[in-house]
């Protein structure tokens, strides 16, 4: 990890100027014309003293008795296309990126060297510093080739995720303001080319690429189309391959140019959040968000250069794009691409191709137990043992069937949000499973939680629940085209508001209560669905159960759940209500339970509770409603 610390500065201003130091070893990068020679050695020396983290802070010092107050900023000077360049300089025979199929194998030196002529291409075509380029790919060569290619030039890389419906791609495409379109042909139940050319937007079949004139996307000007095969070959489409190509040729000198236009507080990332509460919002990260958070995280997952990742998680999700993807490249790591998540193909090519690491959401890690209990000599992947949960809460009970089911003695569970780029805490590798299971971790170095009152905004004391609020070089920059939404987010001084309800144990480990937009208010009561499903999912016969409110005409809201059992388990409703008698108040016990086989799920893995509240709202009405026991 050499080249990361070297790419560590410290800058210091003050109203003569500003000095850019290196960090830690306090040479001299830049200095104001004419700056006094005593106070840039001062400063140098203050510069020596700096912590390898990013962020802001204060300080005072005394030359020749005048005092000076410094504003000193920590920064990890290296952008996203960068730290491949400079892996694929350290590690250039190391194989990179491998497809599903393991028919697709690039090592780290063509990885960067088709990256960089696709960037070439894209500069050819007009596309510049801060240009918005939509990418509708799920995980492969060719999408992370483009992606990176994108951030070498200072352009933005907006991921969509390729499973999504028309009309809200439709929309998505319309905010996002995206001048380039580059898809693979196919997704999970359709074909994207197709509902691009036949439904979306029918002009690409007659319109000239890069003179595009969409009713529905004006700034939409090209579409690129990995294979774009004579069936596609449409005029408005253009090979993607044959566009990397002509990048190759081309001159470097345009290229270098763009590469020093943007530094790494500049946009880099838009990723949709998964639309849980309303229309997906586009979260803004900076390069400088998502390569440090990538950085801290290969210090808490352990990785090294004997690792090997499989990439569960799509790139569209910054647990796929920075957690999986942007570290594994950091280390200079093969990534086996996973296109879309089928346990028993996953756990087939873990074997096949000898992964050590897998990043997921409980659903898949739940999956992969599943499986492996109906097949438990199936498959031989004494080699995984280093994993990542994250995105939902990871029981201990699951923690404990990961590690002796999968054999996954080091796996760490992180909390954070799209907005955080994306965590704020993580377990330790050697952490029991009951902390693993009950809590989300010690905060990352570098930054800053503190627990309020969601009204007020007042700091609670240790111990107390309230809203998490979080600081530091993770924050995104904000909301694309939503200043409203970004200033609600933020408190009056800067910190980011999770929405998350949670407090510090006296061990420094983060506890989530609930999700505040999630709370079940009943009769003025508040029952937290979190706290509940803790309680169901503690019953031996229970493999998953989801909380919900059901709206009532007495009370407001009671609860329902959603529960998803053990094969060869006959637990019914009233066995499970009573079994909830005593561990949790009467008011937070379920009223209404609906046993179902699998759950409906939001795009990037989680369980979709709006959607389970539909459900609940469409059918309650042909279910029985279970009350509380009589009182004797």
């Amino acid at each position: 990890m050499g080249f990361v610390d070297e790419r560590r500065k410290v800058v210091i201003t003050l109203p003569e100027g500003v000095w850019e130091f290196k960090a830690l070893d306090g040479s001299v990068l830049s200095s104001p014309e004419g700056a006094d020679e005593k106070l840039t050695a001062a400063l140098a020396e203050t510069a020596k003293q700096q912590e390898l983290i990013s962020g802001v802070n204060s300080a005072k010092i005394t030359v020749d008795g005048k005092d000076y107050e410094l504003d000193i900023e920590r920064i990890l000077d290296l952008k996203v296309g960068e730290v491949l360049e400079e892996t694929a300089k350290i590690y250039p025979d190391q194989e990179a990126l491998i497809s599903f199929d393991g028919t697709k194998r690039v090592d780290y030196k063509t990885f960067e060297a088709n990256a960089k002529a696709f960037a070439k291409y894209l500069l050819s075509i007009g596309i510049k510093k801060g240009d918005h380029v939509g990418l509708w790919m799920a995980n492969g060569v060719e999408s992370m080739t483009a992606a990176y290619a994108i951030s070498k030039i200072g352009a933005v890389m907006i991921a969509f995720t390729p499973y999504e419906k028309q009309d809200r791609m439709e929309e998505l495409v319309r905010r996002s303001q995206v001048s380039t379109f580059i898809l693979y042909r196919g997704a999970k139940v359709h074909e994207n080319i197709e509902m691009l050319a036949d439904d979306m937007y029918p002009e690409i079949k007659t319109q000239k690429y890069g003179e595009l004139n969409l009713e529905k996307a004006p700034l939409l000007k090209r579409v690129i189309l990995v294979d774009a095969t004579d069936e596609f070959a449409y005029p408005g489409v253009y090979d993607f391959n044959t566009a990397m190509e002509e990048g190759r040729a081309l001159d470097d000198a345009a290229f270098e140019e763009a590469e020093k236009a943007f530094t790494v507080k500049d946009l880099a990332y838009v990723i949709y959040t998964s639309g849980s509460t309303g229309f997906p919002k586009g979260v803004m990260l900076s390069h400088l968000n998502i390569v440090e958070n990538s950085n801290t995280l290969i210090k808490r997952m352990g990785l090294d250069h004997s690792d090997k990742m499989c990439m569960q998680i799509q790139l569209f999700h910054t647990f796929g794009s920075v957690v999986s993807g942007l570290t594994s490249i950091m280390v200079g790591i093969p990534i086996v691409l996973t296109s879309r998540f089928k346990p028993a193909e996953s756990l087939a090519m873990i074997e096949r191709e000898r992964c050590t690491t897998v990043c997921g959401v409980p659903t898949m890690f739940i999956g992969f137990i599943d499986t492996l209990k109906k097949n438990p000599d199936a498959y031989e992947i004494s080699c995984m043992s280093k994993g990542i949960a994250a995105g939902a809460p990871c029981p201990e009970k699951m923690v404990r069937e990961i590690e002796d089911i999968m054999k996954m003695k080091n796996l760490i569970v992180c909390y954070g949000l799209t907005e955080t780029s994306p965590c704020i805490t993580a377990t330790n590798v050697d952490d029991s499973p009951e902390i693993k299971g009950t809590t989300v971790g010690t905060l990352n170095e570098g930054l800053e939680v503190k627990i309020v009152d969601p009204n007020t905004l007042e700091e609670l004391p240790a111990g107390v629940p309230g809203e998490i609020c979080t600081r530091g070089y993770n924050i995104m920059m904000g909301y694309l085209g939503d200043p409203e939404k970004t200033a609600s987010t933020f408190t009056p001084d800067g910190w980011l508001r999770t929405g998350d309800q949670g407090y510090f144990d006296e061990n420094g480990y983060l506890r989530l209560t609930d999700r505040l937009k999630d709370i079940i208010i009943r009769s003025g009561e508040n029952i937290s669905p979190g706290e509940v499903e803790k309680v169901l999912g503690s019953h031996p016969d229970v493999e998953e159960a989801y909380v919900i409110g059901v709206k009532d005409y007495k009370y407001g809201e009671i609860v329902g759940t959603f529960v998803r059992l053990k094969e060869g388990s006959t637990l019914t409703a009233e066995e499970l209500r009573a079994f909830c008698v005593g561990k949790t108040p009467t008011l937070s016990i379920p009223s209404y339970y609906w046993f179902v086989d699998e759950f409906p799920l939001l795009t990037n893995g989680k369980v979709s509770k709006p959607e389970l509240r539909k459900i609940a709202e469409a059918t309650k009405a042909d279910m029985p409603r279970i009350e509380a026991p009589k009182k004797k």
